[in-house]
Formats: structure tokens, C-alpha cells, sequence
């Protein structure tokens, strides 16, 4: 149903629409707010938030999503600790990660930020990774979609649906057959509709920068980011980067964004470790053969050794079974770095490797005293209890870990699995549900919560509960008619 939904919305647009938008950036024929003014006369933050979610459930239906526990939380920290530096005036923010080796970031209307993992393997420092970031988060706080609407004079909820609906199809062209016929006609109109003007390109590297700054990083990386996107169009000019496909990249802005770095005072800025070793995770979760990958690391750490390199062995040779070998490598980061959370959850995958799942629950408990609700460790321990034998421990620590991550479809899918082990049958139905919705299957979330419903007789919290997800999915039923 919503890959049927998203074909309609691709096809919103009127010609006449399109037609205005090859004109986008140029001229002063339209009422267009002075830069900077981040108003939209036909859009309210409340209404672009409410399309967002939906947009996102659409979203997630068509694309192959990241599930790593490590990962999201360290971008999500990421994105949070910029937008706080940034002009972004509402901070409801929504972090999607795609399964994509391509170099990607983009912003959706109501706070959906998307990165593609690819994105890590390119950036080669944290800065370069916060300033693509900066960037979509200025986007954002400027509302240059809704004002690009406005501009056209074609501010009307079916627009926005639209453009959100363009936004799947430039980042998922190329990766389902079933949109091929697309591809050549109504996607290069599609593409055009997308493409940021140029003031506002260069509003979003003015204001990306003055949000690295104040955050305490390099403004200096977004143009260094530019010219690894550059090198990258000049080697490949038949298929440049998706971020240049709706975030256009020409001499003279990279050049201004040069000039308008020096502005910044110099100083001497470090990297961070847990981009490195994230860095290292994307890199093996796109790696076609994980033994060659192995391979290839091991010869590395004996040309290169460092901190990142060894911990990129240790997984590797976790994602090759090798658990005593891993367990051995991980020692010497774990003398000197104990308390970091990914060295830690990668010993307890160690040890459940090897069948100790006792005491690699023993030691996630005792670090989620240190950090509480940690997400990663949260995710782990719940994984290692559930191998162990334990699902009811493991069913009550991530029932009580959906209260703070509601919108996380993965835990949603791990908690159906052990509802379903500790033979919770009413649980399986509402979480799968719950999975369902995030995912944007309405029609099998539909019929989980009717699957639930007659389970519910003899409780009323139960039954309550239950009928008002009945009509959160009939409301979320009724947005997307609006589209």
C-alpha cells in the first residue's frame, strides 16, 4: 500500500509546477523571504513535523535501514550536539541511517535527518562528517523547502507531499527495479523540483559553518568535505555523489566557502576516537566479504597500528566467528580505555561469542550503572540475554527501554521476538504493530492490532491501550489521504 501511496505522491506535481522550478535561484520575480527569515507563509513547524513522521514510515518501507545500536547513538549524539550551536528553533529531530555505500546526507521538512553509513567511509574526519550535517540542519532551520513552495506559489499540502515524496526517489533510484520506468522521465523532473538554489546553498554553508564554530569544530572542514565531493565528480563524472544531485556543487562555492572559512579563528582542533571506530563499522557493514576485509585490516595494523585499526580487527574478526582471537586484540584497548562503551560492548560480544553469556550480562549490567539507558548497551544486554537462555529478563529490560525510544523500529522488532519467547502472545501482536507502523506497513499493522484485539478481553489497560494505537493508525491513515 505505501509503495502504491508514494508512486501517487511522485506523480502530485502538475507540469506547470515542474516548469517553475528550472527557474529556481534565479531572478526576483517571486516573494521570497530575505535570507536568513526562516518563515513559511503556507507551512507551520507542527504541520511539517507531522508530515516528516509520515514521510519517514514511507521512507523506511522502501529503503534497507542500519540497525546498529553503536552507530545511531553516536550520530544521534552528533546531530543533537550540533543542533544545539545551530538556528534550528525546533529540535524535534528524527535520525534515520541508510544501508547505502553511496556519500549521503539529507534533511526532510519536520526534522528527519537521513545519513547513508557510505557517508562515514568518506568523511576522513569527524568535522568533515558534522559539516555535511551542519549543512542539512541549516536547511532545516531555514525552511528552504517550504520557502522554495512558497517561491512558486505553490504552498498547498499536496506540494509539500510532493516533494517528500521526491526526496524517497532521489535517494532510492537505482536501488528497486520497480522504479525504473521513473527513472528517466519523471525523475530527472523530479530532480529539478529538489535542487536547492543557490542562495540557499550558500545560506546553508554560511550558517553550517557558524554552527561548527560555535560547537567547537573546524568550520574549515565543509570545504574540505566539498573537494572530496569534487575529486569524487571528477573521477566518476558519469555518476557523482547523491548529495550533489539535489545539493549542487560549483567552483565558485567552493571557492567561497575556502574564503569564508579563513574568516574563522585558527586553532588546533582534535579528532575523535568514536568517529574513527564508527568509521570502521560502516566500512564492515558495506564490505561485500567480510573475510577479505579481515584480511585486509590485519595487514594494515601491522603497517599502520593505532587505536581505530586494531578495534576494526577485533570486529572483523568478530563478524568471522574468530572469538578467542577477537577477545585477545580487544585487551589492550580495554586496559587503556575501559569505559568506552564500544570496547565494551564489543567484549561482551566476545564473550557471548564464546558461550559466556553470565558474564557478559555481569559486565553490561555493571556499565549500564554507569550509564543508564545507554541505548548500545541496552540493545546488547537484551541480545546476550536472550542467546543465554534468559528472553524474560531480556523481555522486561527492553519493554521498559521502549518508553524512551518509542520511534526505534529495531527494538520494536527484537521485543516481538522475545515477547513471542516468553510466550507473550498479546505482546508479539502489539510490538510487531508497533514495527509495523514505524516501518510504514499499515496494512500488517492493521492486522497485528486485530490479532490483538480479542487477547485483550480480560483487561482493560490492555483493551485502552489498544484502541487508541486503532486510532493513531486510522489518523496516520487519514494524513496520508491529505497527500
Amino acid at each position: 500500500m505505501i509503495r502504491i501511496l508514494l508512486l501517487s505522491l511522485i506523480f502530485l506535481l502538475p507540469y506547470s509546477v515542474l516548469a517553475q522550478s528550472s527557474n529556481a535561484g534565479g531572478g526576483n520575480e517571486y516573494d521570497l523571504p530575505e535570507l536568513g527569515d526562516g518563515s513559511s507563509r503556507h507551512f507551520s513547524l507542527d504541520q511539517e513535523h507531522e508530515l516528516g513522521r509520515v514521510w519517514l514510515k514511507a521512507f523506511r518501507s522502501r529503503v534497507d535501514t542500519v540497525a546498529d545500536p553503536l552507530m545511531q547513538d553516536y550520530l544521534e549524539d552528533l546531530t543533537y550536539r550540533l543542533a544545539r550551536h545551530s538556528q534550528l528553533s525546533d529540535k524535534r529531530l528524527e535520525l534515520v541511517i541508510v544501508n547505502n555505500p553511496e556519500l549521503n546526507a539529507f534533511a526532510v521538512p519536520g526534522g528527519v535527518v537521513g545519513i547513508n553509513n557510505g557517508l562515514l567511509t568518506y568523511a576522513e574526519n569527524e568535522a568533515q562528517l558534522a559539516g555535511v550535517l551542519s549543512h542539512e540542519l541549516a536547511h532545516l532551520s531555514q525552511r528552504h523547502f517550504a520557502r522554495s513552495l512558497d517561491k512558486q506559489r505553490a504552498g498547498n499540502l499536496s506540494m509539500m507531499a510532493g516533494l517528500l515524496a521526491g526526496i524517497v526517489l532521489a535517494a532510492t533510484t537505482g536501488s528497486d527495479a520497480g522504479m525504473a520506468a521513473i527513472a528517466t522521465g519523471q525523475a530527472a523532473a523530479m530532480q529539478s523540483q529538489l535542487r536547492f538554489s543557490r542562495e540557499h546553498e550558500q545560506e546553508a554553508d554560511r550558517l553550517g559553518m557558524q554552527t561548527m564554530a560555535n560547537a567547537g569544530m573546524d568550520p574549515a572542514a565543509i570545504p574540505a568535505m566539498f573537494e572530496i565531493m569534487n575529486r569524487r565528480l571528477r573521477f566518476n563524472s558519469n555518476k557523482p555523489p547523491e548529495f550533489l544531485l539535489t545539493h549542487p556543487l560549483t567552483d565558485s562555492r567552493i571557492s567561497d566557502s575556502t574564503n569564508r572559512a579563513r574568516n574563522y579563528k585558527r586553532a588546533v582542533y582534535t579528532d575523535s576516537l568514536n568517529f574513527q571506530l564508527m568509521k570502521k563499522r560502516a566500512e564492515l557493514s558495506l564490505a561485500a566479504n567480510k573475510r577479505d576485509i579481515l584480511n585486509q585490516w590485519q595487514h594494515d595494523l601491522k603497517n599502520n597500528p593505532s587505536e581505530s585499526a586494531t578495534y576494526g580487527v577485533v570486529i572483523a574478526l568478530m563478524a568471522n566467528d574468530q572469538w578467542e582471537e577477537a577477545g585477545k586484540r580487544l585487551e589492550p584497548l580495554l586496559a587503556d580505555d575501559p569505559n568506552r562503551i564500544a570496547y565494551v560492548v564489543a567484549q561482551a560480544n566476545t564473550l557471548a561469542g564464546k558461550k559466556a553469556f553470565r558474564d557478559a550480562s555481569e559486565l553490561l549490567r555493571k556499565h549500564l550503572d554507569l550509564n543508564p539507558g545507554n541505548n548500545a548497551l541496552t540493545m546488547t544486554l537484551a541480545d546476550v540475554l536472550q542467546r543465554g537462555g534468559r528472553p524474560h529478563e531480556a523481555e522486561e529490560l527492553l519493554s521498559d527501554h521502549s518508553k524512551r525510544r518509542p520511534q526505534d523500529p529495531a527494538l520494536w522488532y527484537q521485543l516481538a521476538e522475545l515477547h513471542g519467547l516468553s510466550g507473550n502472545i498479546l505482546g508479539v501482536h502489539m510490538a510487531r504493530a508497533e514495527y509495523f507502523m514505524l516501518r510504514g506497513y499499515l496494512d500488517s499493522a492493521e492486522k497485528q492490532m486485530h490479532y490483538a484485539w480479542p487477547l485483550t478481553a480480560d483487561s482493560n489497560v490492555a483493551r485502552h491501550k489498544l484502541r487508541q494505537r486503532m486510532k493513531d493508525l486510522q489518523d496516520l491513515r487519514e494524513t496520508l489521504k491529505k497527500f
